[in-house]
């Protein structure tokens, strides 16, 4: 019987403190910061906590398509634009032509992208009847080549995996190019 009155004395305090919990979810913010269990200090900080009354900022671009820009040189070879170009002829004009990765409608949809982005599409929906099936090179390759009939300029190195897809965007940063 004693612990039934406990039990029965106890709910209300539960109560209170299910309510500053869900309180607390619900506005975005901790209930009480000294019952948090401590967390081991790391090197990265946490990011700002915002309140349920400031909507985020929509302006900021993601950090991988913010303010791309051409590494001096081009990120591509004249070789492997030309590797590209016959793989292009073998391969992708059997559904595609040069013109629909240029021009106007090209670069509209394109255009502010990243190479990134683009050689990721590619690599994973072509060709049509076996996407992904090529070797990365080829598809490397072949993205030079789209970046050579766009304005781009060939440089010292080869597109890689490890290049700087993301800085770049698919219309060369010339105008009038």
């Amino acid at each position: 019987m004693a612990r039934q009155s406990l039990t029965r004395a106890a709910a209300p305090a539960l109560l209170i403190a299910s309510g500053i919990l869900v309180a607390g979810c619900a506005s975005g913010g901790a209930p009480d910061a000294s019952a948090e269990t401590p967390q081991p200090a790391t090197e990265e900080a946490p990011p700002p906590a915002t309140s349920a009354a400031e909507p985020p900022a929509e302006s900021a671009p993601p950090p991988a398509e913010a303010e791309p820009t051409a590494p001096v040189g081009g990120i591509f070879t004249d070789a492997q634009a030309q590797r590209g170009r016959t793989t292009f002829d073998e391969v992708c004009s059997e559904c595609h032509t040069t013109s629909e990765f240029r021009g106007r409608t090209f670069q509209r949809g394109w255009g502010r992208r990243t190479v990134y982005s683009f050689f990721r599409t590619v690599r994973s929906t072509m060709p049509d009847d076996n996407p992904g099936g090529l070797e990365e090179q080829i598809y490397l390759d072949v993205v030079s080549y789209i970046l050579s009939i766009n304005g781009h300029d060939g440089g010292p190195a080869e597109l890689s995996a490890d290049s700087p897809m993301r800085e770049v965007r698919i219309a060369p940063s010339e105008p009038g190019r």
